[in-house]
């Protein structure tokens, strides 16, 4: 960490085809791997899918059988992609990592990776940071106090957009920023105070660019802390705080915004988490992920304007959602509490919170959905717990024809086991068994034993299972529906009747 720091900041929360040189990572009779299990954004443009995970951006052009994991040139690969924006052949990825200090994981931004050939070759800029004498910014005829934001810790990227010539960067410490050459110098952006609803150039002001006061300001604005950008089309920008929706139809020159507190149909809540378009027949609505701020009539739910925010509705109230997207009338939520899939605007919902492929047999367990996009009648989702695509033919969710895509290390080359994660811990997780079978139509006899010896869970008894990497998913009980004990546990592995393979699980509750 920097030692002059001008700010430090909190979380407010607790929870075309491209030409790419790449490194395709596939098994036999399974779909390719994603760089990680943790799923944070999925952006769909012309077809390619773009997928960041935590330790790098992925994308497939297909049915997801090929995961493109190692993407270009000197790319992002193995960093959290926090954003993606794409426009034509240029592709960015905002990116972070994390430090540790007294116990405590604060997370740090690493700026932005930038490729103008769809893919192929990539640069890197740094964060957007101040020095200590940027403490002012020109807005029209004002010169304001402006808070400099010396510190890449706190200070990510979330969102990322394109418009009217410049690359615009929600970023959480360091506001809104935009730049007309890919990151290699920004300019911060003035957007209303909190207690403003509209600002123009032709106006005078004095109030101050400042996310929380430092020692060069006395204000602390909600409305400076950034987590969403979208660019609906060239016609208008649209920005989430964490005190409302900013518009401009005329790139910053004035902002309208829109809050739970100043209209009388609003928002459900002024903490905006993302914000995107939906089209179908002559509709065009403008949908953002809205959580409660400081107000307790504030809640979480997903809101949507028909008039370009003069007024708002929201639906599925009391849900935490991170993003949603959309197939015509259909509205897909990826939430907290499950994927949401709703025609009818929330007045009925169909809620999935665990998706089972059942070709490969891998699942992902989380109900907690961080991403949702559509390609036609396909349903790409992401999780803490893996990626999925499914199949909406206007009717619902085929439960029949889901494909998971999970991280892990192949065991194909040996006749061994592990359970992972290890240390296992049965109030935050699921623990899996992964194994290998190298024979079709093979029976497949899992056990677990504990210290002593003695079994006391069977998870598969010649179950058939076809040939490839496998996974048993184990809960932490044991036959009698308990919880088993902090301690040491064996597991066996006997497939086809022969000699076990054996592993090693240890309990930490």
């Amino acid at each position: 960490m920097k030692s002059t720091l001008a700010l430090a900041i909190a979380f407010l929360v607790t929870s075309a085809n491209a030409q790419f040189l790449k490194q395709t990572y596939k098994l036999d009779g399974l779909p390719s791997q994603p760089s990680s299990n943790s799923i944070s954004q999925i952006l769909i443009v012309n077809g390619e899918v773009y997928i960041g995970t935590d330790k790098g951006l992925n994308m497939t052009n297909g049915g997801g059988l090929a995961l493109q994991t190692n993407i270009g040139t000197n790319g992002p690969t193995g960093v959290s992609v926090n954003a993606i924006a794409v426009k034509g052949d240029t592709i960015v990825a905002a990116v972070s990592t994390t430090m540790q200090q007294s116990g405590t994981t604060y997370p740090v931004g690493k700026g932005l990776y930038a490729s103008t050939d769809d893919g192929t070759t990539w640069t890197q800029e740094p964060q957007s940071l101040d020095s200590l004498a940027d403490s002012t910014v020109t807005f029209g005829n004002n010169v304001l106090t402006a808070l400099p934001v010396t510190t890449d810790v706190n200070n990510i990227s979330y969102s990322l957009a394109f418009y009217k010539g410049y690359l615009y960067a929600a970023n959480f410490a360091g506001g809104l920023r935009r730049s007309a050459d890919l990151g290699k110098t920004w300019q911060r952006v003035v957007l209303p105070p909190d207690y403003l609803n509209y600002i123009t150039e032709d106006s005078s002001y004095t109030f101050q660019l400042s996310p929380v006061a430092g020692a060069l300001t006395s204000e602390s604005n909600l409305n400076h802390r950034v987590f969403s950008v979208y660019s609906d089309g060239d016609s208008a920008l649209y920005v989430g705080t964490a005190d409302g929706i900013n518009k401009t139809t005329d790139n910053g020159y004035s902002w309208y915004k829109f809050t739970h507190q100043n209209q009388s149909s609003p928002i459900s809540g002024n903490f905006v988490v993302s914000i995107t378009a939906q089209d179908y027949g002559t509709e065009h609505n403008i949908w953002a992920a809205t959580v409660n701020a400081n107000d307790p009539t504030e809640m979480p739910a997903l809101s949507y304007t028909t008039d370009g925010g003069a007024s708002w509705h929201y639906i599925l109230a009391g849900h935490f959602f991170h993003s949603v997207a959309f197939q015509g009338n259909i509205v897909y939520g990826a939430s907290d509490d499950g994927l949401f899939r709703t025609s009818d605007l929330g007045r009925s919902a169909q809620v999935i919170t665990n998706i089972f492929d059942p070709t490969t047999r891998q699942s992902i367990l989380s109900q907690a959905f961080y991403a949702v996009a559509t390609n036609g009648d396909s349903i790409w989702v992401g999780s803490g717990d893996g990626l999925a695509m499914g199949i909406d033919n206007g009717t619902g969710f085929d439960l029949s024809q889901w494909h998971v895509f999970r991280a892990f290390a192949s065991v194909a080359a040996t006749n061994s086991t592990y359970f992972y994660p290890n240390p296992f811990s049965p109030q935050l997780d699921v623990g899996r068994i992964h194994y290998n079978v190298k024979t079709p139509n093979s029976t497949v006899t899992v056990r677990i034993y504990d210290f002593a010896m003695h079994i006391i869970y069977t998870l598969t008894q010649n179950a058939a299972r076809s040939a490839g990497e496998q996974d048993e998913v184990w809960n932490g009980m044991d036959s009698t529906g308990k919880t088993v004990d902090n301690g040491v546990y064996f597991y066996s592995v006997v497939i086809n009747n022969q000699g076990p393979i054996w592993g090693k699980i240890l309990v930490v509750r």
